[in-house]
């Protein structure tokens, strides 16, 4: 899959350090990646609640660059209507950085 975005919206960088969401918006789409820091599962939501999969934080891989986003999954918990285990977020960073920060807290596991 491959999800083109235009803007990305972060959770309050304030509460990071009990959550964190990053969610890529494209017109009337989005693609959404959530964590409590304090569990082990990361959340990921396409377009409603009934496109989704969760993963263990030690089976989500990324790769992050200036424009695109890379993810693969290795071992599914739950997974509803996603439509695959690998894919690219193609997206306009303003801030590269914040999104580098967000995915690190995203997949830290500072509570487990």
């Amino acid at each position: 899959m491959v999800f083109d975005s235009k803007k990305i919206i972060y959770s309050a960088e304030d509460n990071w350090d009990e959550f964190v969401s990053i969610t890529f918006v494209d017109d009337d789409r989005y693609l959404s990646l959530f964590s409590l820091t304090y569990e082990n599962e990361i959340e990921i939501e396409l377009n409603d609640q009934v496109n989704y999969v969760s993963t263990d934080k030690n089976d989500f891989g990324y790769e992050s660059t200036a424009k695109a986003l890379h993810v693969t999954i290795e071992k599914p918990i739950v997974e509803r209507n996603f439509p695959g285990l690998k894919f690219v977020v193609n997206h306009e960073a303003d801030d590269f950085e914040k999104l580098t920060r967000a995915m690190n807290v995203l997949v830290s596991n500072n509570g487990c």
